[in-house]
This record gives C-alpha cells, sequence and structure tokens, in this order.
C-alpha cells in the first residue's frame, strides 16, 4: 500500500488519505493478530509451531509483479469476506472475543476489497493482453507458493496434536487427516478467493480470457 500511495504524494490527496489508511488499518490487524497469537502461546501449553519468518514469506511475494501482488491481495480481501460469513458469523460455539475479533476485521476488509479493486484496476491500466496474463502467471506462481507452505503447515498442525494429544496416529490415519486438512485449508485461503464472484468479476472486467484461466485452475484448490 505505500509503495503504491508513494507517488501519488503530489496528487489526488483523497486517494493518497484511503490508501494510507489502508495501510494502517492493515497494520493495525497484524498488531491484533499477533496479540492474539501470543495470548494462545501463554494459555495453550503445546508448541503449536507455524510457517515462516513472515518477513521470508513477504520477501517471496513482493519481489512479483505489483500487479500481481495486487491479484493475490484482492483474493485475500474476498477470501476473508467468505470465510467470516461462511464459517464464522452463525457459530454460536465459537468464543465470544474471537469472533468479535473476526467480525471488526471483516467490517474493515469490506473497505479494503473495495480499494484494492481500484488499486488493481489503476496497476492494470494501459497495460496490454500479454502484460495481463504475466501477471496472472506470477499470481498463479504465488498460489502453489502459497499451496506449499499450507501444506508444511498442516505437518506442524497435525505435530501439535499428537503432542497435545499424547498420541501417535498410525501411518495411514496421518496420511489421510494431512490430505483432508490440506485440502481444507487449500479451500480456506486459496480456493475461495479464486472463485469469489467479486474476484472473477474483476478479472473479468481486465480480460476474460484472465477470468477463463483462473476458473480453469480454481478445481485444483477447492
Amino acid at each position: 500500500m505505500l509503495d503504491h500511495a508513494r507517488p501519488q504524494l503530489n496528487g489526488d490527496d483523497l486517494r493518497v488519505r484511503a490508501l494510507l489508511n489502508f495501510a494502517g488499518e492493515e497494520a493495525k490487524h497484524i498488531q491484533l493478530f499477533r496479540q492474539f497469537h501470543a495470548l494462545f502461546t501463554e494459555a495453550f501449553e503445546t508448541p503449536c509451531d507455524v510457517i515462516g519468518p513472515p518477513q521470508a514469506i513477504a520477501a517471496e511475494i513482493l519481489r512479483h509483479d505489483p500487479l500481481a501482488v495486487a491479484f493475490l491481495i484482492l483474493h485475500i480481501e474476498w477470501m476473508s469476506q467468505l470465510h467470516y460469513v461462511e464459517s464464522v458469523r452463525d457459530d454460536n460455539d465459537m468464543d465470544p472475543l474471537f469472533k468479535s475479533l473476526l467480525k471488526h476485521h471483516w467490517m474493515e476488509e469490506a473497505q479494503h476489497a473495495k480499494l484494492d479493486t481500484l488499486m488493481v484496476e489503476s496497476l492494470a491500466e494501459g497495460r496490454d493482453e500479454a502484460g495481463i496474463q504475466a501477471a496472472v502467471d506470477e499470481y498463479l506462481e504465488m498460489g502453489m507458493f502459497l499451496d506449499a507452505g499450507l501444506r508444511n503447515q498442516v505437518g506442524m498442525n497435525l505435530a501439535a496434536f499428537e503432542a497435545a494429544s499424547r498420541r501417535t496416529l498410525a501411518p495411514e490415519l496421518r496420511q489421510a487427516i494431512a490430505a483432508q486438512q490440506h485440502q481444507a485449508m487449500r479451500w480456506t485461503y486459496i480456493g475461495s478467493g479464486m472463485t469469489h464472484p467479486k474476484f472473477l468479476g474483476t478479472l473479468e472486467f481486465l480480460s476474460p480470457a484472465a477470468r477463463d484461466r483462473i476458473v480453469e485452475v480454481a478445481p485444483t484448490f477447492c
């Protein structure tokens, strides 16, 4: 967001303010989830490892074409919208404070999705079909990178489960659970964003062929 805002500092003040507010809210979200993670780690008796470090993941993503990165951000914004509506909003058994955190995250991300749609359109302005397709190539490359990370995370989750439950899963059962969990995480973090009607609508606005490519690839993650 800051990189996108910097060249426009002497331009449209409203646009710059929107982008800076976007960045500020995302920084707040990072702080909120870090605080949640710290409290969880303090209260839960079993270590739960996660992929990372975050800086390495961010560096891998940000080395790509800014339009491709904007595609991924838009994908994540719509993914988080769908996740709250389908998995959180009507779950009356969820911890109220955690549910409230996700609700307010969802509320702000709704505005972010609108802003990021405008940012995608701005970054795509002046690009020919080949340029848009090249950005789609890099978006898919990042998707495969994240998918590999999810596979690694599943292994860490199973290790934490075995430690917390003080049991060792039989190899066949562990393999079956790992496959199921990987596909579930694929849908949550990748498939649901790739197939979101709003995300596909933005792609179609830029290039119907780009939308068709994503529709063809998406079933792998669903």
